[in-house]
């Protein structure tokens, strides 16, 4: 049963502050899930189970180095211990007595065979229903080991892992962000849609492999991610991977390829969602008509008027100024098509020189009482997040494009365990990807506390 993204919202941003679980998400660890994956080994002569490999292969990959699978196969050989292996069920040898990782061959044969669509629906399901994080300071991560305070050496782990997360800088400064400029009253939620090439990997026809996923604006998590297949393009597999997701009531965005009739309709007729998309010349009679009844005016009259919105931002040495302004979509001839926009980005230095101009259109089905210039500047803007926040991190956090894995499943399979890495260090807080790498590496059993193990 797809699983509503109005449930994924955290209590913080929902202002739920019981730290209640909504019924439609369900609770269940990463080893039930996949326990759920399809084996398509034979019985006979099988020693490590295929949940306990991808186990290995999701932790390798969060720390840092697990970049290929000879990075994972070396840490879970080198550097994970026993006890972590046990908990991950790795197979016991019965003559020693110790848990041995399968071998660099077998991660790499195995995982190059499973499913990889199945695997990216049971790795987004477990995303989706961890518990809802108990409010408190945004950004302020929830300290591992606290689960399992049993024995004096884990309430020390959690003082000096308490110590760390005070030290991580971008998490003080979210903090600061949040109480400067709180989030906007009445936004949906919402969820960007965009594909990702693996430039390093080839397919048998030599094709580079391409993934469409859908992202969370607001959880910066995976919701949901498929395979494009060779013969087609990213248009036709955003049917069937929003299936996944209940989108009722929702916004989903998307840049200009997914600007297509049969898209707008089946998400506002079919599903009962609300689209924005960006408008650019694959529609030129469309972006005519939206230039033409966005042209009149100037900003000052467009905000007067309840039509247009501007807002500056100051940070990472540059000044950004972004003004909105709003029109009707009467005579657009688009499915369901309410509001049409135009957006002029200005950046420049901190001392305002060196600027540049960027301007966009867009159209969408969402009234005016739902979703002003603001609320309308805010998703767009949101919809970035699927670059900077997981595409950007996984080519540059975690090497994606510079590694040459070519087998079979094995690029899903290790961006799939990426995003589930992501996930789950923003769950408990972390905004440093690499920061988080850097602090699971120096004690292996906190992945067990991270991942639910």
């Amino acid at each position: 049963m797809p699983v509503a993204l109005s449930s994924l919202i955290s209590p913080i941003e929902s202002g739920n502050t019981t730290g209640s679980v909504p019924d439609r998400v369900t609770r269940e660890g990463l080893l039930a899930r996949f326990r759920r994956i399809s084996d398509h080994r034979s019985t006979r002569n099988v020693r490590h189970p295929l949940a306990s490999i991808l186990a290995l292969a999701a932790c390798g990959v969060a720390v840092v180095g697990g970049d290929s699978i000879i990075a994972v196969w070396h840490w879970a050989f080198d550097a994970c211990l026993q006890e972590v292996l046990a908990e991950l069920e790795v197979w016991r040898d019965p003559f020693t007595g110790l848990h041995v990782p399968p071998s660099e061959r077998t991660f790499r044969r195995v995982l190059g065979e499973i499913d990889g669509d199945q695997l990216d629906r049971e790795v987004c399901a477990y995303l989706a229903g961890q518990a809802p994080r108990p409010a408190k300071a945004p950004g302020r991560p929830d300290t591992p080991g606290t689960a399992r305070p049993d024995t004096a050496e884990r309430a020390e782990r959690a003082e000096r892992a308490e110590r760390a997360w005070s030290n991580e800088r971008e998490a003080r400064r979210v903090r600061q962000r949040d109480r400067e400029h709180p989030a906007m009253a009445g936004l949906l939620p919402a969820a960007a849609a965009d594909g990702k090439a693996i430039r390093g990997a080839r397919r048998p026809d030599g094709r580079r492999p391409q993934l469409l996923s859908l992202f969370c604006h607001t959880r910066h998590t995976t919701l949901a991610q498929r395979a494009i297949d060779t013969e087609t393009s990213e248009v036709p597999e955003l049917k069937p991977l929003i299936a996944e997701v209940d989108l009722a009531g929702t916004v989903l965005t998307a840049d200009a390829l997914h600007t297509v009739r049969e898209t707008a309709r089946h998400l506002a007729e079919d599903l009962g969602a609300y689209y924005v998309l960006i408008l650019k010349h694959n529609q030129p009679a469309l972006l005519a008509t939206a230039m033409a009844a966005l042209a009149d005016g100037t900003d000052a009259e467009h905000e007067r008027a309840g039509t247009g919105h501007t807002e500056t931002d100051r940070g990472h040495g540059r000044s950004e100024r972004r003004t909105i302004r709003t029109a009707p979509a009467d005579g657009v001839d688009f499915p369901g098509a309410v509001q049409v926009m135009r957006i002029v980005r200005h950046v420049a230095d901190l001392r305002g020189s060196g600027g540049s101009k960027q301007v966009a259109y867009a159209i969408t089905n969402l009234p005016a009482h739902l979703a002003g210039p603001a609320h309308l500047g805010t998703y767009v803007r949101g919809h970035w997040g699927v670059e900077t926040r997981a595409h950007y991190v996984r080519d540059v956090t975690f090497g994606e494009d510079a590694g040459r894995i070519r087998t079979g499943a094995l690029p899903q399979v290790m961006a799939t365990c990426r995003n589930l890495a992501t996930g789950a260090f923003r769950h408990v807080g972390h905004v440093n990807m690499a920061y988080a790498r850097r602090h699971y590496r120096n004690d292996a059993r906190r992945l067990l506390t991270l991942f639910d193990l």
